[in-house]
Order: structure tokens, then sequence, then C-alpha cells
């Protein structure tokens, strides 16, 4: 640890710097530059909603205060572009400046959505808040913005002109999913210990992982045909489930880099819409889903099926698509019920709903 802390783009160096930047103002379109009057002529003119009149006090004493500044994912690609942070907190508030180069070990300019599109498509690992690995240094995101993981429950974020770049708790935000960065070295505690229960879909699978979703991916393949001969669904995610994910893939047309993730995990419940075997609903009801859903904190759904999966929808009838399927025992967040008595709840970050016949509060 106190190698990796010290040596720059391992995680743990990354979350110490991002650390070490709190305090320092939020320039909307700046990438970790010194703050200069130079700068702020040029991003005034060229994003000039964002440096109206009102904020040129502001911007002015970050400049005589001799600040670095950045935006949300500007934090990031800043660290990526001056060679993982070099120079840049030596020079706050003192005359030295530091290099930075566009694009540079391998961090390419993109937006805070543009950023983990990109981080998924280099086969990173990802996945919805609800399944954060203790791990520093992943970035959070939500529409939008982007964040950067330090422990503890706690991120560090360029929140805005008002805050700047700031502690705050993970709980307290809005974030929806964690990626790592392809420009950050992980090492061995890159290695995530699943939780004892993962959604199917709350994630990307990729070989090598295990868990109760691992075997529910399995499971569905299975039923959609797909071949797993020598070890079936055993949860572990090896080189057969791999071909079997590469094959039906490519029976939809899809990129067949054989990784469950959301392009695929939605094909597969399509799929599965022409079948019932081994699924366990109630006939649609005539009630339709409420268009506001009122937030019952602290209460859980719990699926209470005997046996199979449970299909989660995205409304509380049969007529409407699945989310995921679950197995008995799971729990989920508690957010109304209907009418009819289908429970809504939260999943992979989203409202689902599930059969009051296999689901109870508890």
């Amino acid at each position: 640890m106190a190698e990796r802390i010290d040596t720059p783009f391992t995680n743990e160096h990354f979350a110490a710097w991002c650390q070490k930047m709190i305090g320092q103002p939020y320039w909307y379109g700046t990438v970790v530059y010194k703050c200069t009057q130079s700068l702020l002529t040029r991003k005034a003119k060229q994003y000039s909603s964002h440096y109206g009149d009102s904020r040129t006090a502001r911007y002015k004493a970050d400049i005589a205060n001799k600040k670095v500044c950045a935006d949300c994912v500007g934090g990031c690609k800043g660290y990526a572009w001056s060679g993982g942070g070099i120079g840049v907190i030596e020079s706050i508030g003192t005359d030295k400046t530091f290099s930075s180069k566009y694009g540079g070990n391998g961090c390419p300019d993109k937006s805070a959505n543009g950023m983990f599109e990109w981080a998924k498509s280099k086969g990173m690992d990802w996945g919805v808040i609800g399944t954060l690995p203790e791990l520093p240094g992943v970035a959070l995101r939500f529409d939008g913005h982007v964040g950067y993981y330090i422990g503890g429950g706690c991120a560090v974020e360029w929140r805005g002109f008002n805050y700047g770049c700031v502690k705050t708790k993970v709980s307290d935000r809005k974030w929806t999913h964690w990626y790592k960065l392809p420009f950050i070295n992980y090492g061995e505690a890159g290695v995530i210990v699943p939780a004892p229960e993962y959604a199917l879909g709350s994630r990307q699978l990729v070989k090598g992982m295990t868990g109760n979703d691992v075997k529910a991916m399995q499971e569905l393949l299975l039923q959609l045909g797909c071949s797993l001969p020598k070890y079936g669904a055993d949860a572990d995610f090896g080189a057969e489930t791999e071909r079997a994910v590469i094959a039906f893939q490519k029976k939809q047309g899809l990129t067949a880099d054989g990784k469950y993730g959301e392009e695929t995990h939605k094909a597969a419940m399509a799929a599965l819409a022409d079948s019932e075997d081994g699924k366990q609903d109630e006939p649609s009801a005539e009630e339709p889903a409420p268009d506001e859903l009122p937030a019952a904190d602290g209460t859980q759904v719990k699926i209470v099926a005997e046996s199979g999966k449970v299909n989660v929808r995205v409304g509380n009838g049969t007529e409407y698509s699945r989310i995921s399927s679950v197995a008995g025992g799971s729990t989920f967040p508690f957010v109304a019920t209907a009418a009819n008595g289908w429970h809504a709840i939260v999943i992979n970050g989203q409202v689902g709903w599930v059969s009051r016949k296999y689901s109870q509060i508890v």
C-alpha cells in the first residue's frame, strides 16, 4: 500500500491526489489548469454562459491565490494529462507550473457521460452504485457528472462553481454507477469480492467472476438454448460460459466479446419474452403503474419464491417487459404497492415491479 500510494497511476495514488485537490475551484471546461487571466479570457469566450459577470470576482480571486482549477471529468483527465498529477499540488499557491499534454497517458478528451461509455468499451469493471466495491480510485457517476471514490463511503468531486472540489458522502449524493478508469492501475486491489447477492443485470459479468448473478445468467442462457455441457450453472464464469455468451451475442447480432453487459442483458430479457418456462408471474392486471411513487425509507420487499426465479418488470403486470429475474430470499428497497397488490422495488438503480404472489413487505 505504501509503495502504491506513492506511485502515479495506481488507484491509491489517484485517490490520495484527489483528496489533496480538495478546496481547489471548479471552472467549467478546464482540465487541471493553473488559474490565470489568459485561461479565464479563453474560457469566458468559449463558454460564455458559465463565465458571467457575477462570477468574475471569484475567478479573479482564484487567479490571485494561484489556485488550480478543473471541472468534474476534468479532474481525472487532468490527472492523466499531467503524468499522474506530477507537480500539480506543488504549484498551488506558488508561481510553480506543471506540464499537461492533451490526451496524454491513454486518457482521451471525453465528457462526463462519454468517460463512462469509453471505460465500458475498454472492458473495465462497472456496476450500479449498490454494488460499489471498497476500492479507492474508481469513478462514480450519474447523468452528466463524475466523482471519485476515496474509500470509507466518501468521494471527492469537483461539484460545481459554488462548491469547488469537495469531499462528500456517497450516500448523500445521487450516484447511479461506479466504474474503473482504463488509465488507472488497480493492481491486486482491483479484484472485486462479490457481495452475497447481486441482481442479474446490476453489473457487467466477465470471465473469472463468480456469484449468484453469474449463476442466474447461466440458467438464463440454458433456458435460451445455449450449451453449458460440462459445468452447467455453477456460478463460475469460465471459458465454457464465455463461449455460451459469445454464441448468444452472435445470434442476437451483438458485439461478440463474451462479456455480459447492458446490451447483452437487454437482449437476453427480450429473448426470454417468448417463453415463461421456469418463470413465476401472475396473470396481467389492468391497473396501470402510478405516475408518482411514494418512497418508504428503510422498508424492504422480500422475494418468497420456493423455486426458480421471479420476474421483475417495468410495470405492475405480466404485459410489461422484464428488467431482471431474481431468486427467492432476495430483498430490495420498497417503493410502493399498486391497487392490484404488485410491489414496486428499487433494482439496478431503477424502479421495477414484482407480483404480490411471490413477494412480501418485511
